[in-house]
């Protein structure tokens, strides 16, 4: 009776030999040489396959572990490459911008087909729920309340508001009952 080898498991949070690869040419070239872009040519060339398709993952992991351990922010160029960026308002910008747009899209999908739709109630109030919560959200990625909020922060000497103060400036309690 022979036992069959179990191919060795990678522990949570080890990268594959691929995405080790990446992270060198990354930390090489970015980190350390001082470029600001690599061209997807070039990482593909360094793993054997392409960085924009099948392994595309790979250079996610190895983008995510460069970021954590050296504190920068690398982005994705179209048909270019990875860059580090220094832009880091930017990056946030842009995020908050795709979400707010994306929570206005979809609530509106959802409570056209909601008002049709024969539905239990339990089901109409989670239907509720979430596009209160969306509503919510697409609220605070307007411009008006980046101004506000951006007043606020500055107000604050640059630093981050906790969430209760942030909520208080659009007349909310802050998360805090009332009784």
């Amino acid at each position: 009776m022979t036992e069959e080898k179990q191919p060795k498991r990678r522990t949570f949070g080890e990268m594959s030999t691929d995405a080790r690869i990446l992270y060198n040419v990354l930390e090489q070239r970015i980190v350390k040489g001082g470029e600001e872009q690599i061209a997807y040519d070039d990482l593909s060339r360094a793993i054997g396959r392409d960085v924009r398709t099948v392994g595309r993952g790979v250079l996610l992991t190895a983008r995510r572990n460069i970021e954590r351990d050296h504190s920068i922010v690398l982005e994705c160029v179209t048909k270019e490459g990875v860059r580090r960026t220094t832009a880091l308002s930017g990056v946030l910008s842009g995020t908050t911008r795709r979400i707010g747009k994306l929570a206005r899209r979809n609530t509106a999908r959802v409570i056209n087909a909601a008002t049709k739709a024969d539905m239990p109630n339990d089901e109409r109030v989670q239907v509720a729920t979430e596009a209160s919560i969306l509503g919510a959200i697409a609220q605070f990625a307007k411009p008006k309340s980046r101004r506000l909020i951006e007043a606020k922060v500055r107000e604050n000497k640059a630093a981050e508001l906790p969430t209760a103060e942030t909520l208080r400036l659009f007349g909310g309690n802050g998360g805090t009952k009332t009784t």
